[in-house]
């Protein structure tokens, strides 16, 4: 006997950080990894804050860069599609007149 439905999967992209939720822990995680990794180089050298701050530099200017690039990405693509969608009445004429009837 079946009481609950059963639940269609969802599919999801290959994107691990597509939505905004995930990209902020995304950046929260890596700068706080860079973060300790930071204190614990300045720990053992005697450098107290070179590293930790160079390090969570380094983390926020890569994440940021990452970000640049992956909207850059996805306006390109959708740049296209709305090209595509804009001319798709044009490329619809020309196959017309070039296709004997």
């Amino acid at each position: 006997m079946k009481l609950l439905p059963t639940r269609k999967s969802v599919a999801r992209g290959a994107a691990s950080s597509d939505d905004s939720l995930g990209r902020g822990a995304e950046i929260s995680v890596s700068v706080g990894i860079f973060l300790v990794i930071g204190l614990v180089v300045d720990n053992s050298l005697g450098t107290r804050p070179i590293f930790t701050i160079v390090l969570s530099l380094f983390s926020l200017l890569g994440s940021f860069a990452r970000m640049w690039y992956v909207y850059d990405g996805n306006m390109q693509v959708q740049e296209a599609k709305r090209r595509n969608a804009a001319t798709s009445h044009i490329q619809k004429q020309a196959i017309q007149i070039k296709s004997p009837r």
